[in-house]
């Protein structure tokens, strides 16, 4: 079975870049060939902090709720299962990249594939934080899309 994780936040268009590049995978021409080779986990992170705001201080552990998914992730998780893909929805609570990586060396991923922000030419030269944190933080191939 081809492993795939893929981190979704918030935004439906690179959801939606992620999931178009994991049918990729699977198309006529692609190196996993059918569906039923392929498995694939959503992971979203609710990002770990701390605010403060006279005197009042607010922890994300406070906040977090492990079943309130962002739609982006629902959206994404349907079209996949639509194409006949086994698809697994993960949400954790930290730093992104960190439980990204920790979940993909975990399941033994054979590839991430990460969905960026769109940048100007010169912008796509510098990946952002999480994205490059993933891309010097694991020994997996990463798919930037």
């Amino acid at each position: 079975m081809y492993q795939v994780v893929v981190p979704i936040d918030t935004d439906e268009e690179r959801a939606m870049r992620a999931v178009d590049y994991v049918m990729d995978l699977i198309a006529a021409d692609g190196p996993v060939g059918d569906s039923d080779k392929l498995a694939v986990t959503i992971v979203n992170v609710f990002e770990e902090f701390t605010a403060v705001d006279e005197g009042s201080r607010v922890t994300s552990a406070e906040l977090y709720d492990p079943d309130d998914l962002p739609t982006a992730v629902m959206v994404a998780r349907d079209e996949l299962e639509d194409a006949g893909i086994e698809t697994e929805v993960v949400r954790c609570h930290g730093d992104p990249s960190d439980e990204i990586i920790e979940y993909a060396d975990s399941v033994d991923a054979d590839v991430l594939v990460v969905p960026t922000r769109k940048r100007s030419p010169v912008g796509k030269a510098v990946f952002g934080s999480v994205t490059q944190d993933m891309i010097l933080g694991t020994n997996r191939p990463v798919a930037v899309v």
